[in-house]
Parts: structure tokens; C-alpha cells; sequence
């Protein structure tokens, strides 16, 4: 005989309280990033990690490269902070299949690729292009969905979704700066507006925006590559044959290695090179010469310049039928600086037969150090054993400064649409319009034959400082300017509905239907004739 008690009585009144409670609430189907039905978000076998406006909040990241770096499955990114780059472009990389095999989407529908590519050269989404002001989550499918996007989701899918009931105003600034004060600073404003409730207003608008602006980080200020001083004891920085003062090739000598090496020659700077000794001269001096400590010469960190702006309308019409508008922008520009311009034989093009064209120097030039060769020991046959009077030198490009980058990139997109429920189908459609524009600047680049015809006029100093007759000749001969102006214009039309046709032991059994037609185009090319060639340096 069972005994009721009054726990037991309470416990049962309790409940019998919240039951009808309970069979009135109503879990909301949405849509899951990686399948066409929508589902209650506790059905989904598929391997979806979500990252929520909260998450985001707490991390302090400041940008969608910075969230994505501690997505455990987004390995070997690209990043616009490439060291001496300056790309202008962030990439995501799922399971380290490529740029170009994870799809990146915005409230699940596409953006432009920018058409510059990857490093590698494949098209992909620019994560700059994303408001991260307006995101509410991130959803991550770790795994394959080419059956449902195409083949360029076999690494993976990351699906941004941006706020639908926001409805207050936030205003956020920021401002760091690196502890050592070599640069890095960083500042940004974030700024996000919402009004309107959707199920007591019938509708809801949002605008974000966000700017973030970054400055440089030397090489040489940080000195990160001198690390090797105490992480390998005995161990050189890393360095170049090719630097500044140049070296002869044809006896592996750099003058301005030495003493007194002659007028118009400069010494071995110690900041970015060392002195190798390797043997000695004829004469029974050490032969000694320069190498360059390229890593000393470039930027750690670009200096950058980010901005977005987005808005999004949602209206509800009545008869459970939403219908929404939605636009963005974004401009993202970084200036990159890399080592000087290496020059010698192997950093020129290859030649038809396979050789490469020497750089040469005319042994009558006033600038050939020929006192300080015969001091050493060295004679004609030594740097000029073929007797045409000229000799093979390698140097870098100091004069001219950095190679730069300058990239800008900007991203539109406009994407019209409707979604909803009609006769036991769930169905959301929608247009969307989006194009991609970069351009790219370079400076301190030098175009080939111009520089090695300079080189052999004898009026251009390898070892030293140019005259301004030196200079001009350079600059005649210098890559500066636009060179690569790139737009890629994406247009598509979806549609999809969903509905469930049964029921299973495991649970409801659903079909789905859509269509999805789009058309991508790309004008990618060179504004230079010298660099759509590659006759730089």
C-alpha cells in the first residue's frame, strides 16, 4: 500500500501547476548552418560549434580575425598582418585545406570573393568584410557541406548572424598600445543602434559601425630576431649574402667590410648586417664581407585602417511573412614594408635558356674599389677573369628604401529577401548583390632591365651612397605607383522550403526543396606593364 506525504503532495500540486504552462510554450524551428530543413537547434547531429555575442564580448577581441584564431578547427589562416606583407586580406582556413575551400557567409548567404586571391592565389572571402559590430553569433561547421554550398565548402562553412531584435544603443572605444612602446598602437569605435520590436512594433532596424585604426611595428624596434642570442647560444641572426654595402662576386669580398676601404664606399652597418669571415685574400688578409640581416629591415606589423558599416531592416507583413533589407560596407587599407630589394643574378628573371643575367659593373666605374683590391692582394685576372672589364656584384636597394604595399580593399553587398510560413512550409528567399574592389600601390620596387642597364652605365654605387646623378638613374628605373587594380561582382538568387512529411521513432522526417542560382565575375589585372610582366625586383 503506497502513502502519499505532504513532499510528495506539494511536489505533485507543483507540477500539475506548470503543465499547463509547459504544453503552451513553443520551441522555435531555425535554420542550421549546413542543412536546408529547419529544426529545433537540440536536433542537429551535425558538428556545429557556435560562438555567441557574449563569448565574443569576453574574449576582447577587437576583430573576426581574432575570434577565429581560437576556432580550433581554423588552422594555418591567412592574415593582413602578415609579417612585411601588407595584403590588405584575412582568410579563413578550415582543417587546413585552403582559403578557397571554406565558405564564408554572411546570415547565410554569400559575399564577393576579392579577386587579388590568397597568397597562394585562390579567391576567397576577406574576413574584413564582416560588420563585427553587428554579429550575434558565429556558427563553425567543422566538417564538409559541398552536398549543400558546392565545392568550395569542403573544409567547412563559418556562417556569421547578425542581431534581429537589437533595440538599444551602444557606443564602445578603444585604445592600447604595446608595453615596450615600439609601436603596434592600436584605437577603434564601435558604434551599434537598434529600434523596434518585432512581435510589438512589426519590425526592426540596426546600424553598425566600426573603425579600428593600427600603426606599424618595426622589425628593428622589436629586435625579435636576436632572439637567437639566447634561445640557440653560438647561433647567428638570420642573414642574406645579398646587402647593403654590396659584395663582389667573383672574389666574395664586401669593402665596406674593412678599413679605409676608399672614398664614396659605406661600412657594414651593425644594425643590419654582420661581418663574415670566410678565409683569406691572396695577400694573406682575411677576406671578409657583409650579410645582410634582412629581418632587421621590415615591419613586424602593418600599419592598417578598418571600417565597416551595416544596416538591416526586418519587417513583419502579418500571416507569419517577414520580409527584410539589408546593406554594408567595408574598407580595409594596410600598408606593408619588406626588406629592401635583394639584387643580384638569382633575383632577376629567368632567361629563355634557363640562366639568369648577371649583374654587372664596369671595372673602369669610379666607384670599383680597385686600391683596396690590389691592397688585398687581388688582381685583374681575380674580379674580371673573363677581360670584357666587367665584374658580377650583388648588393640590396637601400637607397630606395622598403618595398611597399600599399593595398586597399572595400566590400558592398545588398541583399533583398523574404522568409516565412505558407501552407506547411517554411521558406526564405532572397537576392543579394555584393562586389568586391582592391587596389595595390607599390613603392621601392625597381624594374629589371632599366636598374641592370643603370648598373652598367657605371654610374650607380653598389658599395655605397649614390650621387644625385646615381639617384636620378634609380628613380628612372624604380617601380612606384598603382600597379594591380582588381573587382569581382557577385549576384544570387536563392530560394528554399521545408517541411515535415512524417514521423519516425527518432523523430519527425522533413523534405526540403530550393533553388540556387548565382553568377560570379572577376577583373583582376596589372595597371603596370613592368609588373603584369614580373620584370621587378
Amino acid at each position: 500500500m503506497r502513502k502519499t506525504t505532504r513532499l510528495c503532495t506539494a511536489l505533485a500540486l507543483a507540477y500539475a501547476a506548470c503543465a499547463p504552462a509547459m504544453a503552451q510554450e513553443t520551441l522555435e524551428r531555425v535554420s542550421i548552418t549546413g542543412s536546408s530543413i529547419k529544426r529545433l537547434e537540440s536536433e542537429t547531429a551535425l558538428p556545429v560549434t557556435v560562438v555567441t555575442r557574449e563569448q565574443i564580448e569576453k574574449s576582447g577581441a577587437t576583430n573576426v580575425e581574432d575570434i577565429l584564431r581560437r576556432v580550433g578547427a581554423n588552422t594555418g589562416m591567412l592574415s593582413d598582418a602578415t609579417q612585411g606583407a601588407g595584403y590588405a586580406t584575412s582568410n579563413a582556413n578550415m582543417r587546413g585545406l585552403g582559403a578557397n575551400s571554406t565558405l564564408i557567409l554572411l546570415n547565410g548567404r554569400r559575399l564577393a570573393g576579392h579577386p587579388f586571391g590568397s597568397i597562394g592565389g585562390s579567391v576567397s572571402v576577406d574576413l574584413n568584410s564582416i560588420p563585427f559590430a553587428a554579429i550575434d553569433r558565429i556558427e563553425v561547421l567543422r566538417d564538409g557541406a559541398s552536398a549543400i554550398y558546392g565545392t568550395d565548402a569542403v573544409g567547412g562553412v563559418i556562417n556569421f548572424i547578425t542581431r534581429r531584435d537589437y533595440n538599444k544603443g551602444e557606443l564602445t572605444l578603444r585604445y592600447g598600445n604595446t608595453e615596450g612602446g615600439y609601436g603596434g598602437g592600436e584605437k577603434g569605435v564601435s558604434l551599434a543602434f537598434g529600434m523596434g520590436d518585432l512581435v510589438k512594433d512589426r519590425y526592426n532596424l540596426l546600424l553598425t559601425a566600426n573603425f579600428k585604426e593600427q600603426e606599424r611595428i618595426k622589425a628593428v624596434d622589436q629586435g625579435l630576431y636576436l632572439r637567437h642570442a639566447t634561445e640557440v647560444p653560438g647561433s647567428a641572426p638570420p642573414t642574406s649574402f645579398r646587402a647593403f654595402p654590396g659584395r663582389l662576386m667573383d672574389i666574395g669580398v664586401t669593402p665596406g667590410a674593412y678599413a679605409n676601404p676608399g672614398a664614396n664606399m659605406a661600412a657594414c652597418d651593425p644594425v643590419n648586417t654582420v661581418v663574415q669571415t670566410a678565409g683569406t685574400t691572396p695577400n694573406g688578409n682575411p677576406l671578409q664581407r657583409c650579410r645582410a640581416i634582412y629581418a632587421a629591415m621590415l615591419d613586424n606589423l602593418p600599419d592598417s585602417k578598418k571600417t565597416d558599416v551595416y544596416g538591416r531592416g526586418t519587417f513583419d507583413i502579418g500571416g507569419g511573412h517577414q520580409v527584410f533589407l539589408e546593406g554594408s560596407m567595408a574598407r580595409n587599407a594596410t600598408i606593408g614594408r619588406a626588406a629592401p630589394s635583394p639584387l643580384d643574378e638569382a633575383a632577376a628573371k629567368v632567361r629563355a635558356d634557363g640562366t639568369y643575367p648577371p649583374f654587372l659593373m664596369p671595372t673602369s666605374s669610379r666607384y670599383f674599389p680597385q686600391a683596396l683590391l690590389t691592397r688585398l692582394g687581388f688582381t685583374a685576372s681575380d674580379w674580371d677573369a673573363d677581360g670584357d672589364g666587367f665584374t658580377n656584384i650583388a648588393t640590396r636597394s637601400l637607397d630606395m628604401g622598403n618595398r611597399v604595399s600599399d593595398n586597399t580593399n572595400e566590400q558592398f553587398r545588398v541583399v533583398a529577401g523574404a522568409n516565412g510560413a505558407f501552407a506547411g512550409w517554411d521558406y526564405d528567399m532572397g537576392l543579394n548583390l555584393a562586389q568586391a574592389r582592391g587596389t595595390l600601390v607599390y613603392d621601392g620596387y625597381l624594374l629589371e632591365a632599366p636598374y641592370l642597364a643603370a648598373l652598367r652605365s657605371g654610374n650607380i654605387n653598389p658599395f655605397g651612397p649614390n650621387d644625385a646623378a646615381g639617384i636620378a638613374l634609380l628613380n628612372g628605373a624604380s617601380l612606384r605607383g598603382e600597379v594591380r587594380r582588381s573587382k569581382g561582382t557577385t549576384l544570387a538568387f536563392d530560394a528554399k522550403a521545408s517541411r515535415d512529411i512524417g514521423k519516425l521513432d527518432g523523430g519527425a522526417m522533413a523534405v526540403a526543396v530550393g533553388i540556387d542560382l548565382g553568377k560570379e565575375k572577376a577583373d583582376d589585372r596589372a595597371t603596370n606593364p613592368g609588373y603584369g610582366a614580373g620584370l621587378h625586383v
